[in-house]
């Protein structure tokens, strides 16, 4: 049985990736169906590589949608707690990246439906990452609906194709086509009317 509280441990930075036949999967040589075996049987060195490789991904996404660096952390913890849960129930049909997703997308709602507060910005934005989100920005998305600035989020600043930002909220490729249009549409609108250049 493997310690979920020691492998779930918050890392905002990669660690060095551990170069060995037990540990390197997907861009080495163990497949990804080897990797999600060695998960599935809780070995402690694909825990570990699972937890330095993911966390700062979810991190920059989870720091999108919660107003505080302690509320990203506790959530981040969450989030991998629960995919170290319902890891026996991944089949592997979809992406990784897709399932892990998909569980901090429920710890998002889950947060909010607890707080009932409506979302404040924070005081800083964490400005790492593929892009940069200005403070115009974060507040022109969080004008959105939910729907379209999840879909936004996971498609322009975590760098999702659109058939992975449909699976993650479950919707059909079309119907995330459109959400994305019409979420880009309302954003450019949005930033329009606050008088702010792109």
């Amino acid at each position: 049985m493997i310690n979920i509280r020691k492998k779930v441990a918050v890392n905002r930075r990669p660690a060095p990736i551990i170069e060995d036949e037990k540990t390197t999967h997907l861009a080495g040589r163990r497949s990804s169906d080897d990797f999600l075996h060695l998960l599935k049987n809780g070995d402690e060195a694909a825990w570990q590589q699972l937890t330095n490789e993911w966390s700062p991904r979810l991190y920059r996404y989870l720091r999108c949608n919660l107003p505080s660096t302690e509320d990203v952390e506790d959530v981040l913890s969450d989030t991998m707690i629960a995919t170290v849960q319902a890891i026996g129930n991944f089949d592997g049909n979809a992406a990784i990246s897709t399932f892990i997703y998909s569980i901090a997308k429920r710890k998002v709602a889950d947060f909010w439906r607890k707080r009932k507060e409506v979302f404040e910005l924070p005081e800083t934005i964490s400005t790492s990452g593929p892009t940069s989100m200005g403070i115009e920005l974060q507040e022109a998305l969080n004008e959105l609906p939910d729907t379209s600035r999840q879909a936004l989020i996971l498609r322009y600043y975590v760098g999702m194709g659109v058939d992975e930002v449909a699976e993650v909220l479950g919707k059909s490729y079309k119907a995330t086509e459109s959400l994305l249009s019409r979420g880009r549409s309302r954003l450019q609108a949005v930033l329009k009317d606050a008088d702010i250049k792109e």
